[in-house]
């Protein structure tokens, strides 16, 4: 606002013309001078107002801007969601194209959740919202930009949009904390003079951490602090005094008390905890030790012969115990230690047993845990006393409920370790997937504390097994036999594709009449029970067996898989029954043959996610039967392997591959070996066959 004062003070003088119209009239600096009757001295003076008159308007709006500029920048938002859009507009330029698509969208009462799964399905974009996002969205969008729509949603519903890939994930926006900027430490006032050990310091509320730091540093002597002062405020003057006197003098003067441990350093401890008479005075006494003589010895004093017992107080007002005891009788120490803190207890049971105890400050109730921890009793608070017991009488035994959420309780209580079962009692209780234990409270804390290790999420394990089996084969038969049979054989077979054809005598003997009718050669008649059979044949297979089970189980549990087909084949059982007439029984029976393929796998995920995989793998088939009548052959093939994968990663477990060739042929010795003409009198078999078996191994982790 100065710009405006400064103004007014300036326009003061200025003379009482009126303001310049929008009429279009001339303003009455600009008329003619001619008939005026101001003077040149004051038109110049008129002139540098004007000029001083708009330097200073320009000075009032920059100094505006500049006062209204970090109110935009305080809160944050412009630079946030102008982040946001740069971003967006980056993954819409690449990999995300329908951000730059448009929207037509009304809704009313969608949940945030639907509302953007929505968009991004229309749209082709990876989106993920917070399901605990409970926002309502009531809005009508025509022809916008999804990029401009989701800037508005985190503007308009204040959501943090987080960018991974091409993955958008929509947050409820947390304000980050202010930065913290360091404060130096105030330089105080001290002084010191080495030679002479002379000290001096002035203070006045400061604080007592920097005040032994800089004087630590200053003197070169050690000032260290008790616990609990690191917060409070030193103040007080002293003046060319010794250091051991200064210092004492400063702590008398802010309810401190200073301790010295050896003659370089030194500590300062709260007035409430030094060993001197008065109403917040600590109570240190001797205990007797067992098997020995007790007295009661100067406070502060150790000695090997019995337990040094130190009361204080917190700055909370709980009272707090300091113990230093070697090989005390648990009962004696109990009784002492109760009857100077001034506490109630009920022991049921006796106490056996001594110790060697050196504790700092402790409640009394951790000193009851610290004393009765290795033997059979225990304690619990009541109507303001403590009770102390054997953990199996009545009054000291706890029930709890402890349930697993990760893991079946099924056989869990096998896998606790028996010394933590020892004295407890564990029952399972399937409804409720958890276990009961009863007991002393103690047990059952530890137990409770290994359960809660073990329950832990147990990853699944996705074992994907290839199987691909390539069979092929490729036979030639050709070749010409004869002969005599039993009966008369009748003309006929295949022609096309492959010849195979049977001729009787009758066939023949016309064949051999029109050869001796041209006079081209005369060799007779055959016999009727003659035959003749011609083969020219070729035979080819293929077979692409490729199966692809897939097995998921939990780490370290077996899955297994069987996928298999039955052929059944008749046997027929004669039974005869004896005497003058025998009488034939024929019973048939059926009969199974199984080929199957059987995969048992066991996984087992170690931390750097490589996974060992125990495999048994067998795969059988159907192969024709050798014997006319007999049940089908069984081939078998099977792997046991152990292996070590990574995750995701595909092997190979193992593989067949088989090539078998055979050729065989009959026919008349040496023409059967004459080229050309031993194709006259010779039967000939060619055949190859190639299997090929492979099997591929991918477990994938699945959390």
């Amino acid at each position: 606002m100065y710009p405006i004062y400064l103004l007014s003070a300036i326009l003061s003088p200025w003379p009482r013309t009126p303001l310049p119209s929008l009429s279009g009239a001339r303003p009455p600096w600009k008329k003619s001078t001619r008939s005026s009757s101001v003077s040149s001295g004051q038109e110049v003076g008129s002139a540098y107002r004007y000029l001083l008159l708009c330097l200073l308007l320009v000075l009032g709006c920059t100094a505006q801007a500049q006062t209204a500029l970090p109110v935009t920048s305080a809160a944050g938002s412009t630079d946030r969601f102008g982040q946001l859009r740069r971003q967006l507009q980056v993954l819409a330029d690449s990999t995300a194209p329908g951000l730059n698509q448009r929207a037509n969208l009304s809704v009313t009462g969608v949940s945030l959740q639907e509302f953007v799964r929505g968009l991004a399905d229309t749209h082709g974009l990876n989106v993920s919202v917070d399901p605990t996002l409970a926002v309502r969205v009531s809005n009508n969008f025509t022809d916008v930009k999804v990029l401009d729509l989701l800037v508005f949603l985190a503007r308009e519903y204040d959501l943090d949009v987080r960018v991974m890939g091409n993955i958008l994930s929509f947050y409820r926006y947390t304000t980050p904390p202010p930065v913290k900027v360091a404060v130096p430490a105030k330089k105080l006032r001290l002084v010191y003079n080495e030679p002479q050990d002379r000290f001096t310091a002035d203070l006045a509320g400061d604080s007592l951490s920097s005040f032994a730091k800089q004087a630590t540093q200053l003197t070169k002597h050690n000032i260290s602090l008790a616990p609990g002062l690191g917060g409070r405020v030193i103040t007080g003057y002293v003046e060319g005094m010794p250091l051991t006197q200064a210092l004492d003098r400063l702590a008398y003067a802010n309810a401190l008390r200073l301790s010295q441990p050896d003659g370089h350093s030194y500590v300062l401890v709260p007035a409430e905890e030094a060993s001197v008479t008065g109403a917040k005075a600590t109570v240190t006494r001797r205990v007797k030790a067992a098997g020995g003589t007790g007295s009661i010895s100067n406070p502060g004093q150790a000695s090997s012969s019995g337990a040094d017992i130190a009361l204080s107080t917190a700055p909370d007002g709980q009272r707090l115990v300091s113990i230093d005891a070697d090989n005390v009788q648990l009962t004696q120490l109990l009784n002492d230690v109760s009857a100077d803190m001034g506490i109630n207890y009920v022991l049921f049971s006796e106490l056996v047993g001594t110790t060697t105890m050196r504790v700092k400050q402790v409640t009394y109730a951790d000193f009851l845990a610290l004393l009765l921890q290795g033997t059979s009793h225990t304690f619990h608070y009541d109507n303001g006393r403590y009770a102390i017991g054997s953990r199996v009488l009545e009054g000291f035994r706890h029930t709890r409920v402890v349930k697993l959420q990760f893991r079946p309780v099924d056989k869990l209580d096998e896998v606790i370790p028996a010394e933590l079962k020892k004295g407890l009692e564990i029952k399972i209780f399937k409804e409720l997937n958890s276990l009961i234990l009863s007991g002393s409270l103690p047990q059952i804390e530890e137990i409770t504390e290994f359960l809660k290790s073990i329950d832990k999420p147990v990853v699944n394990v996705l074992i994907e097994v290839i199987v691909a089996e390539l069979r092929k084969g490729h036979t030639v038969s050709t070749g010409i036999s004869a002969g005599i049979g039993d009966s008369t054989v009748k003309t006929g077979g295949t022609v096309f594709p492959g010849l195979n054809m049977s001729f009787n005598s009758a066939s023949i003997n016309s064949f051999l009449s029109k050869l001796s009718s041209r006079g081209i050669i005369d060799v007779g008649r055959v016999t009727p029970n003659f035959y003749m059979t011609l083969q020219a044949l070729e035979q080819n297979s293929y077979l692409n067996l490729r199966s692809t089970p897939k097995l998921s189980t939990l780490n370290g549990h077996e899955a297994s898989l069987k996928i298999g087909q039955s052929v059944y084949y008749v046997e027929q059982v004669q039974n005869v029954t004896g005497g003058v007439s025998p009488v034939i029984t024929t019973t048939q029976q059926f009969k199974q043959v199984t080929a199957d393929l059987a995969i048992k796998i066991t996984p087992l995920v170690s931390g750097d996610e490589n996974i060992t995989l125990t495999i048994d793998a067998q795969f059988s088939d159907f192969i024709d039967a050798v014997i006319r009548g007999a049940p089908p052959g069984n081939a078998t093939r099977q792997f046991t392997s152990m292996i070590r994968v990574k995750n995701e990663e595909m092997i190979v477990l193992g593989g067949l591959e088989e090539v078998r060739q055979t050729r065989g042929g009959s026919g008349v010795p040496i023409l059967s070996r004459i080229p050309i003409i031993r194709w006259l009198f010779s039967s000939r078999t060619s055949a190859k066959q190639t299997n090929r078996l492979v099997v591929f191994i991918k477990p994938t982790i699945m959390y």
